[in-house]
């Protein structure tokens, strides 16, 4: 929630079919200044996809090439060239999934809400998932989905403030008594500055023009419980969870992360906090479906406690700053209340570690930093986003490698930390310098090309690596 707010659809779409618009603008500019083989995303974004240093045995495709004059294609032009993007993407995806095997479990980015995958991406992304988020308005691809892996689950994602003009995207805009009704027949629902007016969004990364319930408020409570059980009912029933957004747990959260005034109704975290969880108690006896909340990436940090009081109360949490924006001393407490909870508690774990064109090491880093909590035997997921949340990510080979059963928990030191599998270990730097990490010398480990390792190896700062003792797990 706190870096990638999944926005209104139709806003999405056409905000980014404008980014696409001004972007081809800018490649014109560009290509008198760059080889017309610079990759298309690179010019669009403004950036190349950087080289890899951490062994791999992922290889990401060429980018595709976009004409310059797709700045005057017609919509349904721009929409075909994305989906060019797209397939681009997918390809990458196993045509046969590793689920049965692999240590991580996998959830989607988004809710695919500007554009609709084509019957050919789903048949490829369907299998390898093991959830997916969907927007109300997508409810007709669940039997789609469901066609090419029965065993997936889905989740309705429901914003938690207030937004006029949504629809079926929060608790306000269901039915009748939607969020203009609550604000001319119910204003004390609504957090209020020092001198009256409502806690409303200017924007930041949030909905420009949201408003922001009181969680304290039990007549708030009992609408928003109402209010979302009606929309799981209207949309089907067909739901195995609800997805939280924008979920803020700091008394000045709504500053920093909406740009909105201060709320005046809770004077601390402490008190804030605590009618946050008196709400989703509140709601979630009320829901019929666990409630995973999307954390506010400060209220992670400030207290991580409040990540588990969050997860126990609602069913599970989402944290959207992980590792990339987590050092050491905000990771590890964070990977020590994940593994300290129970393991059917519902753990969504999203991270950024690339723009449009991939990252191989940022990407490796974040997958394995997830591997130290990742197992079958949990509930907790993983997934990264390049660029936006609408579309698939590339996916990387060592994803389906069959790493065995874990070994037990995460072992810290002052910055190597690690964790052990049946077929190998995960091995973290999560300082900023070198750091050694060495085994005892009958054991031999090879990394995911094959090559040989030796003890000690002193990985870079920010790096990680698997740490393979069975080469038959590696592709051939």
């Amino acid at each position: 929630m706190s870096i990638d707010n999944r926005k209104l659809i139709t806003t999405r779409k056409r905000r980014l079919f404008l980014f696409v618009a001004a972007a081809c603008i800018a490649v014109i500019v560009l290509v008198a200044s760059k080889p017309a083989r610079v990759p298309i995303i690179a010019q669009l974004t403004g950036q190349d996809r950087p080289g890899h240093k951490m062994p791999t045995i992922t290889t990401l495709p060429e980018f595709p090439g976009i004409p310059l004059y797709a700045s005057l294609m017609r919509r349904k032009e721009q929409l075909e060239l994305i989906q060019i993007l797209i397939d681009n993407k997918v390809s990458t995806w196993p045509a046969v999934s590793s689920r049965s095997h692999r240590a991580g479990k996998f959830t989607s980015t988004g809710i695919f809400g500007g554009f609709p995958p084509t019957e050919g991406q789903i048949a490829r992304i369907a299998p390898n998932y093991d959830n997916i988020l969907f927007g109300a308005g997508n409810q007709d691809l669940i039997p789609r989905f469901k066609k090419y892996n029965p065993d997936l689950a889905f989740f309705i994602y429901v914003d938690s403030g207030l937004s006029p003009g949504f629809v079926q995207a929060d608790a306000g805009s269901v039915d009748d008594e939607d969020t203009g009704w609550i604000i001319e027949n119910h204003p004390d629902w609504i957090l209020k500055d020092k001198d009256g007016n409502f806690i409303r969004s200017g924007g930041g990364l949030s909905n420009k023009g949201e408003y922001w319930p009181d969680p304290g408020n039990p007549e708030w409570q009992d609408y928003f419980a109402e209010k979302v059980a009606k929309l799981l009912r209207d949309t089907g029933d067909r739901w195995n969870g609800i997805l939280l957004d924008q979920f803020i747990g700091t008394a000045d959260g709504h500053i920093r992360y909406a740009r909105a005034a201060q709320q005046a109704n809770y004077p601390t975290d402490e008190a804030f906090q605590a009618a946050c969880l008196e709400f989703l108690r509140a709601v979630a006896a009320k829901v019929p479906v666990p409630i995973i909340v999307n954390m506010e990436g400060v209220s992670i940090i400030r207290r991580p406690s409040f990540v588990a009081e969050v997860a126990i109360a609602a069913g599970g949490v989402e944290n959207e700053i992980f590792p990339e924006e987590m050092p050491t001393e905000d990771l590890r407490p964070y990977l020590e209340t994940v593994q300290s909870l129970p393991p059917t508690i519902h753990i969504r774990i999203n991270s950024k570690p690339a723009g449009w064109a991939g990252d191989i090491d940022d990407t490796l880093f974040a997958y394995y930093c997830y591997l130290l909590v990742a197992d079958r035997n949990r509930e907790v997921y993983w997934t990264n986003k390049e660029g936006t949340s609408d579309i698939p990510h590339y996916w990387y080979r060592e994803f389906d490698l069959n790493l065995g059963a874990s070994k037990g928990n995460i072992h810290f030191g002052e910055f190597i930390w690690t964790r052990e599998f049946e077929n190998a270990v995960v091995v973290v730097n999560a300082g900023e310098g070198p750091a050694e990490y060495s085994w005892p010398g009958a054991t031999r480990f090879y990394d995911v090309e094959g090559n040989p390792l030796w003890s000690p190896i002193i990985p870079d700062g920010r790096t990680a690596m698997l740490l393979v003792n069975d080469l038959s797990i590696l592709p051939k």
